[in-house]
């Protein structure tokens, strides 16, 4: 499948078969994680991959956003000492952006393997940090369900006026756009 492909078929995805995803996508989900870029080109991102059902459910207690029971979960974190001590003070919002590019990467990848996935943001840090024993410096920025859907996956309709284009400045539009 390519690129515009999986554009057009990615959907949030929140029911999943209990089948753990085939060892070559993991390699393929990690290797499209790794293919996102950072700021200054300086690594701090991380993924940590559960497929743990312990793991996946004590997650899942800690973050309500989490509606999902995949067979994996796709944890992508930030060390914000990394972050700030090699960007600087942009570190830390700079590596948000980061974050976010990591996970739509995974997210295409999984589309174009045939897994369904969604982004899942994480409000309780201390509880998630405390569940997957990261350090206090590590900030959780994605939480990624990933497995097979179960049935089909539906797709919702953007919100009119949302994702709205302008032209060189502010309210300048082009006919087609």
């Amino acid at each position: 499948m390519d690129l515009f492909e999986s554009l057009a078929k990615k959907r949030a995805c929140r029911s999943f078969v209990k089948d753990p995803v085939a060892e070559e996508d993991l390699k393929k989900l990690l290797y499209a994680f790794s293919r996102a870029p950072t700021a200054s080109n300086r690594p701090y991102r991380h993924c940590l991959v559960v497929d743990d059902p312990r793991v996946i459910r004590a997650v899942r207690q800690v973050s309500p956003s989490l509606l999902a029971d995949p067979p994996m979960i796709f944890i992508i974190f930030t060390d914000l000492t990394v972050a700030t001590a090699r960007v600087g003070r942009v570190g830390e919002l700079s590596s948000l952006v980061d974050s976010g590019a990591a996970g739509e990467n995974v997210l295409l990848a999984a589309t174009a393997l045939g897994l369904g996935s969604q982004f899942t943001m994480i409000s309780a840090q201390a509880g998630i940090q405390t569940v997957l024993g990261l350090p206090d410096h590590c900030r959780v920025d994605l939480v990624i369900p990933l497995g097979t859907p179960d049935g089909p996956v539906k797709s919702v309709k953007a919100a009119a006026g949302g994702n709205t284009i302008h032209f060189n400045q502010y309210g300048v539009r082009r006919d087609g756009y």
